[in-house]
């Protein structure tokens, strides 16, 4: 199996397929692999969207252009979220080598639990708020001044994201490998407050120093 995505199944059911076996036998060892619950849980979400896309496009009845475009957005938000979670499984000492290749992963390098380094500096973050209960989060980093893409170097696996909502306790968090996060609220939350912080994550999911926070009123 090559390095990258080139580890997933290409075929449609086959991926499907693999992503819930990871995702079952994470679930069942997350205790004794001392495993992330936050991230097993948007890994849930992504898995049931992306299995729901696809049973939708399967069906010769259900699909068209929308259904497919749904199904491909789905399954890159997925491969997307994989290709850092894998990384995480590889680096935690408490996942047995034998539970890596059961799951159908790549074999674990010989150096995979080698530290490696975690972000000293906070991104910057901006938030757009959109008319739909959706606020846009974006993160760079300044150079001369002025925020500055920095993923494209390669220095950071992406970012992990937190916010509160106005009236909650419990911050949520979401782990994002690209330059920007869209939240998505319901109908009872427009015209409450949101909290956001972001922080830059290495290939494990190890996060550096957390941004200033960012206030916004959700539309």
């Amino acid at each position: 199996m090559a390095h990258r995505n080139s580890y997933m199944p290409i075929k449609d059911a086959e991926f499907i397929a693999w992503a819930k076996t990871i995702y079952r036998d994470c679930s069942e060892n997350a205790p004794t692999w001392d495993l992330d619950q936050n991230l097993l849980d948007q890994f849930y979400e992504l898995l049931s969207d992306a299995t729901t896309a696809y049973e939708n496009n399967a069906d010769k009845e259900l699909r068209n252009r929308a259904s497919v475009k749904i199904k491909d957005a789905a399954f890159s938000a997925l491969k997307s979220f994989l290709s850092t979670y894998v990384n995480t499984l590889e680096g935690n000492t408490n996942s047995p080598d034998e539970a890596i290749e059961s799951m159908g992963l790549r074999p674990r390098h010989p150096h995979a639990h080698q530290p490696i380094p975690i972000p000293t500096e906070a991104p910057v973050l901006t938030a757009v708020v959109g008319q739909h209960h959706d606020v846009t989060v974006y993160v760079s980093t300044l150079q001369h001044g002025h925020p500055t893409e920095r993923l494209k170097d390669g220095k950071y696996a992406g970012f992990v994201l937190k916010y509160l909502v106005e009236g909650e306790t419990q911050w949520q968090t979401v782990v994002s490998t690209k330059l920007h996060y869209i939240l998505i609220f319901t109908d009872a939350e427009e015209g409450k407050h949101i909290r956001i912080q972001a922080a830059w994550i290495n290939p494990r999911i190890q996060s550096g120093p957390w941004s200033e926070e960012v206030r916004e009123l959700i539309n």
